[in-house]
């Protein structure tokens, strides 16, 4: 079954593959969402409500993914446990047939990093400390359905 957003991702990585928020607003971009700013302005955003649907945790994000949705998860520089000006945010991704998320609570997702090279549907315990992992945000908005079709030509 074709993933749009899995699609988006794929076709994003390697021009974005050091920057998450670049990263980030070039996969929403492709399905229709406007996100802007780094990657503290996305936490902000996602945080900020309607039309962003706040999750409670991983499992709720990777349940949000496998229904369709775009799901972004971050953590602000500055409420991270070694504080940094740059943020983290990640393109969460619908769990593969025979995938489980890490730990029991922690989704599959795609991501950019600063000064580095990002991940392809690795889990993101892998995205950030230990000690970050639990304060980490989660959102869904809704993909148009035109674009969902439009991804899988």
């Amino acid at each position: 079954m074709p993933d749009p957003i899995k699609d988006a991702c794929e076709a994003n990585f390697v021009a974005h593959s050091g920057d998450c928020s670049g990263f980030a607003r070039a996969v929403a971009g492709q399905l229709g969402v406007a996100l802007n700013g780094l990657a503290n302005d996305i936490v902000d955003t996602i945080r900020a409500g309607a039309p962003w649907t706040a999750l409670a945790d991983g499992i709720a994000a990777a349940q949000a993914a496998a229904d369709g949705k775009l799901v972004i998860g971050g953590l602000r520089g500055d409420q991270q446990a070694n504080p940094d000006p740059h943020g983290h945010v990640v393109v969460v991704v619908a769990t593969a047939p025979g995938q489980s998320l890490a730990h029991g609570k922690y989704p599959f997702a795609y991501w950019g990093r600063l000064g580095g090279v990002g991940e392809k549907d690795q889990t993101v315990n892998w995205a950030w400390k230990a000690q970050d992992l639990d304060n980490v945000t989660y959102a869904a908005h809704d993909i148009a359905a035109s674009t969902a079709v439009a991804g899988t030509a």
